[in-house]
């Protein structure tokens, strides 16, 4: 990010580790954008993807983003709990109505989330199988996309600042972008990077047809760490170890059991 405070729409927000969101900044870097309004913000709330669609089912419009500082209940893939960091993560959710298949969320949030670390740090991003972003091998974000009739909901979970150093369990397989990078970083300036890339790829997703959803699948495909290594994948009570392959047209995870057996995988928690 430029040094330069005067072409710095969030050069405003206090230390860059704010804890409270500057919402009025990042209203208007979302201003022409297709997702990100309006947007409804607390400064603590139990879950932003409940709180989100219950406004979907009441019929608010799509794009509807629901923020908060405090996410004192958040939920995670496979039933996990989200462990909150008051005032240092970003917690979002989004109302959206997709024309497309809804396993293309899967990819377009996660891709979003990767390049907007990249465009605010010095960082890459991976993304672990369906759709945990990882930095230095370590997970960052935690996305869970929940769907109902007439609407899906996206929520959006990233450790931007804190440290997680004081939970040596936690600290083993997740970091904060924040301990990764070695600074502080402003979550309105990374929230808008993020908004704007989910933005761009549901919009080229809502009008581009099966080819953008194509190019999507490739770049969110070469991105993916878990190909080409062994890896288990836990499903409730069972169990499932092999090489992870490939992935098929809609995102499924192509598995070689260690008998030779092919296995089609739509969903598990994956370690390696």
């Amino acid at each position: 990010m430029s040094d330069d405070s005067s072409s710095d729409p969030f050069a405003s927000c206090a230390s860059f580790a704010s804890p409270r969101l500057d919402i009025a900044a990042l209203e208007a870097a979302l201003q022409g954008l297709r997702l990100g309004a309006p947007l409804v913000y607390f400064p603590a709330v139990p879950s932003t993807n409940t709180h989100a669609a219950r406004l979907a089912q009441e019929g608010a419009p799509e794009g509807t983003l629901v923020t908060t500082d405090d996410q004192t209940a958040g939920r995670g893939r496979v039933g996990r709990a989200w462990k909150s960091l008051p005032g240092q993560q970003l917690a979002l959710s989004l109302v959206l109505r997709p024309v497309f298949p809804p396993h293309f969320l899967v990819m377009a949030s996660a891709l979003a989330v990767a390049k907007a670390i990249e465009e605010n740090t010095s960082l890459r991003a991976e993304i672990k199988w369906p759709n945990d972003v990882q930095v230095t091998g370590r997970k960052v974000c935690g996305i869970l996309i929940e769907t109902s009739p007439g609407y899906a909901v996206i929520g959006i979970g990233v450790n931007v600042n804190g440290s997680l150093a004081g939970d040596a369990e936690l600290a083993a397989h997740a970091t904060t972008l924040a301990d990764a990078a070695g600074h502080a970083i402003a979550r309105e300036a990374l929230a808008a990077a993020l908004l704007r890339r989910l933005d761009a790829l549901y919009s080229a997703l809502t009008m581009g047809g099966a080819s953008a959803m194509a190019d999507l699948r490739q770049a969110w495909r070469a991105r993916l760490i878990t190909l080409g290594r062994r890896v288990r994948i836990a499903q409730q009570e069972t169990t499932l170890a092999g090489i992870a392959e490939d992935v098929d047209a809609d995102g499924a995870l192509l598995l070689r059991l260690d008998d030779g057996t092919l296995r089609t995988i739509t969903w598990g928690d994956v370690s390696s």
